[in-house]
């Protein structure tokens, strides 16, 4: 009798855990950080002000590199009015200043590329409570990036909508 009362608990059991679905929806999202940061108010605001500073920086270089073509062909027309001693002189100071040339040059391409991940560093920290916001109007519980996504449906890309609301929150973003 007790065995047959334990079946039709466990049989009711198994019933109700078949019959019962846990019905909880994830919504997921995607969208182009990439696109955002290109055709955006502040990325197209970030590129022009880099723009501006690698012309500033390029016409720097192009003077000191024709200050040192003239300086060379100088050095050459007066190579045999020198002496051999003060020719060599002025061959170590003009390899000194190549070389100070091309740390220079060095220098101000690292500070470039410094400048371009530290603006977009500021874009992406400025963007994440646009995302935030908008997951949570939206009842979205994942965001991911969409190079993170190796397949997805076009109507989860949410691209457009996140850079409308960029371009109206975030105007521009000063490079030091």
């Amino acid at each position: 009798m007790k065995l047959i009362n334990i079946y039709k608990y466990l049989s009711v059991i198994f019933f109700l855990m078949i019959a019962t679905k846990a019905y909880s929806e994830i919504k997921i999202a995607y969208f182009d950080l990439n696109f955002i940061i290109s055709k955006s108010k502040a990325g197209i605001s970030i590129s022009k002000q880099l723009a501006d500073i690698k012309n500033k920086d390029i016409a720097k270089l192009k003077k000191m590199e024709k200050d040192l073509n003239v300086k060379d062909k100088k050095l050459i027309s007066q190579k045999n009015i020198l002496s051999d001693l003060d020719f060599a002189n002025q061959v170590k100071l003009l390899r000194k200043e190549a070389l100070e040339y091309q740390k220079l040059k060095q220098k101000l391409i690292q500070d470039s590329n410094n400048r371009f991940v530290s603006a977009q560093t500021e874009l992406v920290n400025k963007l994440n409570p646009i995302l935030a916001e908008y997951s949570e109007n939206n009842d979205i519980s994942l965001i991911l990036q969409k190079k993170m996504v190796v397949i997805g449906k076009t109507d989860l890309d949410i691209t457009k909508d996140i850079l409308e609301l960029t371009n109206k929150e975030i105007k521009n973003i000063k490079i030091n």
